[in-house]
């Protein structure tokens, strides 16, 4: 039990760290502006057209530190171009923001008319993909035991130990004998015949 159980953790654990490579690898950074970076005077809004943003991606910032800076703000301040309920902000010169949330994102430069000179952008983020999970393993079928009563009647054992009975030989009766007394009547019966036929002879002649 043990050792499977540490089987399935390490099967499990491989598994997470796949999933999070597959994660790591498929997201992507897009750098705002590309070349131009995020400064005045750019068409940030035809630059978006073409991303497909997912959530896991990044979005980069480019500029000149202290000259701007990046501020992510709700639609109705991004409308009106005020970052002072901004919900993140960073004038570093290099702010990557991470895309944690599907839905539109919304970000501008804070200091005062740089917003309504171009720098202001809006990006629509989607759900990440999500990996197929693997189908169950299927639970073996126990096997049903047989338990139909065997009809087959059994031979007789011929192995040693286990002779096979013989039939027993018919025994034939001895002829029946005539008594001597049954002999003795009948020479008698023949002698009479004898004389009979004597006298019977005699007398023809």
């Amino acid at each position: 039990m043990g050792s499977a159980a540490g089987g399935a953790c390490l099967a499990l654990a491989a598994l997470l760290l796949v999933a999070s490579c597959a994660s790591t690898a498929s997201a992507a950074k897009y750098t705002v502006g590309d070349s131009s970076g995020w400064t005045t005077g750019a068409d940030y809004t035809t630059w978006a057209s073409d991303k497909k943003l997912k959530v896991g991606d990044s979005l980069v910032f480019n500029y000149a530190g202290g000259a701007h800076n990046v501020a992510e703000v709700s639609a109705a301040d991004y409308a009106s171009c005020s970052a002072a309920n901004a919900l993140t902000s960073d004038a570093s010169g290099t702010s990557t923001v991470a895309l944690k949330t599907a839905g539109k994102h919304y970000f501008i430069c804070g200091v005062t008319g740089h917003c309504s000179s171009g720098m202001k952008l809006a990006v629509t983020v989607a759900a990440a993909a999500t990996a197929a999970s693997p189908p169950p393993k299927a639970s073996p079928t126990p096997e049903t035991p047989d338990t139909t009563p065997d009809t087959t009647p059994t031979s007789p054992s011929t192995s040693s130990g286990g002779a096979t009975p013989k039939t027993p030989a018919t025994v034939l009766a001895p002829p029946t004998k005539q008594s001597e007394s049954g002999a003795t009547g009948l020479r008698a019966k023949a002698m009479a015949g004898l004389g009979v036929a004597g006298l019977v002879a005699a007398a023809l002649f």
